[in-house]
């Protein structure tokens, strides 16, 4: 692996992983287990998807924006996952186990 590829997968996940922070002291989950959701999720689409987002926003190619759009990616990610359970679960509630 050469140092720019590295340097590429360490931005994005040190992205990722600040805008996980900057969700969860915004929109802080309710559970653990929301939390852990939601983490994955920023993990996950931070770095996958913040080259996208880092273009169609129109963000430099410098490390700045490699990270901000990993960041802004991962934010996005955290409050999309929240919305999406809460409308699945207004969509089919949840009324117990069934033997």
């Amino acid at each position: 692996m050469s140092i720019e590829i590295a340097t590429g997968l360490i931005l994005k996940f040190l992205g990722a992983m600040a805008g996980a922070a900057l969700a969860l002291i915004f929109v802080p989950p309710r559970t653990r287990t929301g939390f852990i959701r939601r983490g994955a999720a920023a993990l996950i689409c931070g770095p996958i998807f913040g080259p996208f987002v880092q273009s169609w926003i129109g963000f430099s190619d410098t490390w700045e924006g490699v990270a901000a759009g990993s960041c802004l990616t991962a934010y996005a990610s955290w409050w999309i996952m929240g919305a999406a359970k809460r409308w699945i679960y207004d969509k089919w509630p949840v009324t117990g186990q069934e033997d």
